[in-house]
């Protein structure tokens, strides 16, 4: 499952990023690497982009980002 499939307000654990080397480090600098918690905060209309919350910072990414990070869904 991608971030691209979770609902709003929903929380994931992320499992792996299929990125290129470059995208990886870009986006781990930002927080988002494996075993990191995430919450959709929200979507933009037809989910171009999402919002992000990684401990207490907001992220956004666009939908092909989205795409390429498998999370677990957290109960």
């Amino acid at each position: 499952m991608s971030i691209y499939e979770l609902l709003m307000g929903q929380k994931a654990r992320i499992v792996t990023i299929h990125a290129a080397p470059d995208l990886k480090h870009r986006l781990g600098s930002l927080g988002i690497r494996r075993h990191a918690d995430i919450e959709v905060r929200a979507f933009s209309l037809g989910k171009q982009t999402v919002e992000l919350q990684i401990d207490d910072t907001l992220i956004g990414l666009r939908a092909g980002e989205m795409q390429m990070i498998e999370v677990e869904p957290l109960l």
